[in-house]
């Protein structure tokens, strides 16, 4: 007989570079390692402002990659396209009417807008192109996040919002979506509070809303990483017939 194996859930660690799973975690785990990090610097008092903003930048292409590895996934799950090329043609006619989709897309449009909104974080603006060019797709992005979270939970509970509990066995999947979703409500809070008002209060709300910009990508990065042992457990499943 072979050693015995530790349960599923203490197998942290995974490396399936083959699976697109473990690229959407790992690059999600990257972007929000990135943004905590940029959120830690602003908030020790860091003087460097062009390295801040090259670091959230960075970190939003690592959130864009993965957002668009999971929406190619959600494509393919469907069964009914099986390439980006099909897609072009098919899917306005039937994916849209599929939760996982949308959820996936309405996710990845919004890393596009934080694409847009950390980019231009890099010029100096006045107030008025301030709010329009960084700000706008700051509050945009966020909402798309925090739809696309809304529908990942109404997917997994037939209804908009439901609470953990323990006393359910909802499996790991469901843990994942409700921590993203926090996550998501934080980055949302994070953005009302970002627009630009008057001094000191502007930089009372900045720091508050780098504090909830830093516990988004703290859920974003957990909710990601609990993907590894997820993997683990789909993986042993398939091994044992289950």
């Amino acid at each position: 007989m072979g050693e015995p194996q530790p349960p599923l859930l203490l197998r942290i660690w995974v490396l399936e570079p083959k699976q697109l799973n473990w690229w959407i975690a790992t690059l999600f785990m990257v972007g929000a390692a990135l943004f905590a990090l940029g959120c830690v610097l602003y908030l020790a008092s860091s003087k460097d402002e062009l390295i801040l903003e090259l670091i959230f930048f960075v970190g939003s292409i690592f959130f864009t990659s993965a957002a668009y590895c999971q929406l190619h996934q959600s494509i393919t799950l469907i069964g009914i396209v099986t390439t980006w090329k099909q897609m072009l043609h098919q899917e306005f006619e039937v994916q849209p009417h599929h939760i996982g989709f949308l959820s996936a897309f309405s996710q990845f449009v919004g890393t596009l807008m934080f694409n847009v909104n950390t980019f231009n974080a890099f010029f100096d603006l006045g107030w008025v192109v301030h709010e329009l060019l960084i700000w706008t797709p700051n509050i945009m992005g966020s909402i798309l996040f925090q739809l696309s979270a809304s529908l990942a939970v109404y997917e997994m509970c037939n209804r908009w919002w439901c609470w953990p509990s323990f006393a359910h066995n909802r499996g790991i999947h469901w843990w994942i979506t409700f921590i993203n979703s926090m996550g998501c409500v934080a980055f949302l809070i994070s953005a009302l509070l970002s627009f630009a008002v008057f001094e000191p209060a502007s930089n009372l709300l900045i720091t508050w809303a780098t504090m909830f910009t830093l516990l988004g990508a703290c859920c974003f990065f957990m909710g990601a990483f609990l993907m590894w042992p997820e993997m683990s457990m789909r993986n042993g499943a398939e091994r044992n017939g289950v």
